[in-house]
């Protein structure tokens, strides 16, 4: 977990200015910024050699070269920025098994002064409070000296004064301390700035700590002012500061004052602190590193950490260290003196946990955005002018969650703000799951919307495309072609497996609809509208898919017991069409089935390993959306839904569609035996009719038991008349939740690599016209339910892996090459989160809620979702696939 606050990293806003005149010239940036680079090479290597070694933190290995990274990096030296996350995950690991022992306030070797540094390197890390923080937090509590003080071993110069252990522990406590801790915390930190401002000063380190606990601990100016000048006034005739008095000046206590000398406020450009660079650079070694004899006796065997001095190597790396950082410092005038001159930033997202997208460590860092783009991800340099900034500590920024699964393809032109998606964080939806915007031809009509005073028309999926663009939308919007729309175009309400010739008409539309963009062939393979579509002809139509560089998105031809058929089918179609397959909300949606995800997953890894590239995607809820239409067979549904009703209404068919619904129909994936014919497991989503709207939210069960009341002979009322004569009332169709699958299936495909997220959802809202019906919850909670259920609650997967899962995955699937990730150069789709409190709140039985955590969503580079409300802003586009 990130840290909110950095700590001595960068310049801080008490400035107090040397009245002291600045020099003509100080020394030359360059030969400054090669002795940076050449010294920031040396630390860096001693600390990545340290951990191979030893086991156990060291201030001198991981805080110090720590410091100077960040230092360097601020003034715009190029560092290693994966040593920070690195070192801080080993600092933490080397405290965590004394957890028990420094509650007690005991069990730390150097007390006091390990536990302080140890928070300093979590914090310059940029890591959060935990167990572990809060352990040493205790530890540092039961530890203080009555007089506010902590005090420490002796070693010269690291572990000898007192000032220092004291100002570490105060500032690890301001840092971390929380909880029950927090108050006590507080006025330990009081007491120990009280000691810090009368403290007792011999070495030179005592009178630099002072200077630096004043001003990070909130001492008053006049305190921080004399501080100044106590070290100001030891400095050598050659510029530099000795480590303690009749000693020649050396590289650590110089480098140490001029950085804290710069923290209180010091101007680089003064005349003593150009005099200490001088004596700095020509201190230094031809090899980048500044000697220093050891003067404390050895407590570890020595080993080779890559510096060049030996048996004086534990001393000389800190040396270095701190002059690296104090030149760095000296660099930042003329690094802001470039800045000055650059067109000042978009936006700029500062100080937050960088989780890129890529399913790498996540890592403190910034984000800067120009335009539709993102400049640049990393430490940006500190004073980089932007015309906004977002303060991003504590939260989480990450790539705009791609939506594989989405039903937004007519709700977008009612409301373009999307609000319950990116509400969520999603910056683009993926629609057209069997059922497309287009194309509208042969025995379609031409497609027409009208809302408000805006009428759209079209004829094929690029029309659409152009239509939902002038309608303006919040969200990105990329699309499948749907098969049941190609099949409508040629085939009409026909319910017959086309002929080899209507086959060819499709292909002619579906090649269309390619080349005006779309990512690739989506079916609805369980419907009745293409149950008798064959693997041959699906083969035949993915060819064309092929030659475009598209995708087979699949919804399968059945998720109950014939599930490892229809698996087996979608990985033939891909297997012989040579066509990347996707399969849609993976499940299994059959209670006579649960407990087999595994073989499913054995089945698709198999297929993985002969070189199929077949992956799923899934919602992380356990009840699907559908329609209770879908409980009637197939036959009934030909001719269309005239011709299906007037089947429910003749008393001849009815004894025909009882038993086939009970008792099923080969290959027919049957919602009323998935569950068991158990009604209370079906919850009506649907805006009903006038005569049965009280009914809205409400279980089948809860429905037929009020309908029998109602029927002439009660007693001889069977269930399913009663559902089809509900069924005729509302037309034919009534969106309905099924219970049909176990959160142990669900769990076990989400955990898989190529398993991503696709909520199966579409754009609504809590208020207006999108507020209808009695929606799943999913399309108000998908991506915060896997942030803060599956991701904090339950840790069944790491946020670094959900942020992959929900951007570069669906990215990758898609082929979308320039969104999905925090990279230069790509599009600025950005998501910003709360790790502590993202969770959903929609509910199956009280669906109208967004969902909480999620803080700033942008939209190519433009903000849609702004501390936790919606802006109003359409800058969403139309994402054309480039075959």
């Amino acid at each position: 977990m990130l840290k909110t606050l950095a700590f001595s990293l960068a310049l801080l806003t008490v400035v107090f200015a040397l009245v002291v005149p600045a020099s003509a010239a100080g020394p030359p940036h360059d030969r400054v910024k090669e002795a940076v680079t050449k010294g920031l090479a040396l630390v860096q290597k001693a600390a990545s050699n340290y951990p191979t070694h030893r086991d156990c933190f060291s201030c001198h290995h991981q805080t110090l070269p720590m410091l100077a990274t960040v230092k360097a990096h601020d003034a715009g030296v190029s560092a290693d920025e994966t040593l920070l996350q690195a070192q801080a995950e080993f600092t933490l690991e080397s405290f965590v098994e004394k957890r028990s022992a420094m509650k007690a306030g005991k069990g730390v070797g150097g007390g006091a002064m390990t536990v302080g540094y140890g928070l300093w390197t979590l914090d310059i890390g940029g890591l959060e409070a935990d167990e572990t923080t809060d352990a040493m937090t205790s530890f540092l509590l039961k530890t203080q000296g009555k007089d506010g003080r902590w005090t420490t071993g002796g070693r010269p110069p690291m572990e000898e004064s007192a000032v220092t252990c004291t100002v570490i522990s105060a500032y690890g406590l301001k840092s971390f301390a929380r909880g029950p801790d927090k108050a006590p915390a507080d006025a330990a930190v009081a007491s120990a700035l009280r000691w810090i401002e009368n403290a007792p000063r011999s070495v030179q380190e005592d009178y630099s700590s002072q200077l630096w606990g004043l001003t990070l601990l909130g001492a008053g100016s006049d305190a921080i002012t004399r501080a100044r000048e106590s070290v100001l006034a030891r400095q050598n005739e050659d510029g530099g500061w000795s480590s303690a008095d009749k000693l020649p000046s050396d590289a650590y206590a110089s480098g140490q004052a001029l950085v804290r000398l710069s923290e209180s406020g010091a101007s680089p450009s003064s005349p003593a602190f150009e005099r200490g660079v001088r004596y700095l650079l020509e201190s230094q070694q031809p090899d980048g590193s500044w000697r220093m004899e050891t003067r404390a006796k050895p407590v570890q065997e020595y080993f080779d950490n890559g510096d060049p001095h030996g048996k004086h190597q534990f001393i000389s790396t800190p040396a270095t260290c701190w002059a690296v950082a104090a030149l760095a410092v000296a660099m930042r005038p003329e690094a802001a003196k470039a800045e000055a001159a650059v067109e000042p930033l978009d936006l700029l997202i500062r100080g937050g946990t960088i989780v890129d997208g890529s399913g790498n460590p996540a890592y403190r860092g910034d984000v800067a955005v120009r335009g539709d783009r993102i400049e640049a991800v990393g430490r940006i340099p500190a004073g980089t002018p932007a015309r906004r900034v977002i303060e991003a500590r504590g939260l989480i920024v990450a790539p705009g969650f791609i939506d594989i699964h989405s039903h937004s393809d007519m709700t977008l032109f009612e409301d373009g703000a999307g609000t319950s998606k990116v509400s969520q964080g999603v910056t683009t939806e993926v629609l057209g799951e069997d059922s497309s915007g287009g194309p509208s031809l042969g025995k379609l009509h031409p497609k027409r919307v009208k809302f408000g005073d805006k009428t759209f028309e079209w004829t094929t999926l690029g029309g659409y495309f152009d239509a939902l663009e002038r309608s303006k939308i919040a969200p990105n919007v990329a699309s499948y072609v749907g098969l049941g729309t190609l099949l409508d175009c040629v085939t009409g309400d026909a319910l017959d497996r086309p002929t080899a010739a209507q086959l060819e008409e499709v292909k002619t539309l579906l090649d269309g609809a390619m080349s005006e963009g779309a990512f690739g062939l989506s079916t609805m393979l369980a419907g009745p509208r293409e149950l008798k579509v064959t693997t041959d002809d699906l083969v035949a139509l993915v060819d064309v898919v092929r030659r475009h560089g598209g995708i087979f998105s699949s919804h399968m031809r059945n998720e109950g017991t014939d599930v490892f058929a229809a698996i087996d089918e979608a990985i033939t179609i891909g297997e012989r069409g040579d066509v990347p397959v996707d399969i849609l909300h993976l499940k299994i949606a059959d209670q006579a089935f649960w407990g087999k995800m595994d073989q499913v997953v054995a089945r698709i890894e198999d297929a993985r390993r002969r070189g199929v590239n077949v992956q799923a995607n899934i919602y992380p809820y356990t009840r699907g959306n559908n329609d209770l239409v879908t409980i009637i067979p197939p036959w009934a549904h030909e001719g269309g839904k005239t011709a299906l009703l007037a089947r429910l209404k003749d008393p001849s068919q009815r004894d025909r569609l009882k038993a086939e619904i009970r008792d099923g129909l080969p290959g027919w994936y049957d919602h009323y035996k998935a569950v068991g014919g158990d009604w209370s497991r079906m919850l009506v989503s649907a805006r009903l009719t006038p005569k049965n709207v009280a009914f809205e939210g409400k279980t089948m069960d809860v429905i037929l038991a009020a309908k029998a009341k109602s029927s002439p002979d009660q007693a001889k009322a069977d269930p399913l008349d009663l559902f089809l004569d509900f069924l005729i009332e509302e037309g034919g169709s009534v969106s309905t939740i099924y219970a049909h699958h176990t959160e142990e299936d669900m769990n076990l495909a989400l955990r898989q690599p190529w398993c991503s997220i696709g909520s199966d959802g579409l754009a609504l809202a809590v208020e207006g016209s999108l507020r209808r019906g009695h929606p799943h919850p999913r399309s108000f909670g998908t991506f915060p339910r896997v942030l803060g259920v599956y991701v904090r609650e339950r840790r069944l997967l790491a946020v670094e892996d959900a942020v992959r899962k929900m951007s570069s995955l669906n990215a990758a699937k898609l082929g979308i090459q320039d969104r999905g990730l925090l990279r230069a150069g790509m599009f600025a789709d950005v998501t910003v989160f709360d790790p502590k409190t993202v969770v959903d709140k929609s509910t199956y039985l009280e669906p109208f809620h967004y969902s909480e955590g999620i803080v700033h969503v942008l939209v190519n580079g433009r903000p849609v979702f702004q501390n936790g409300k919606a802006t109003g802003d359409r800058p969403g586009r139309v994402i054309r696939h480039k075959g």
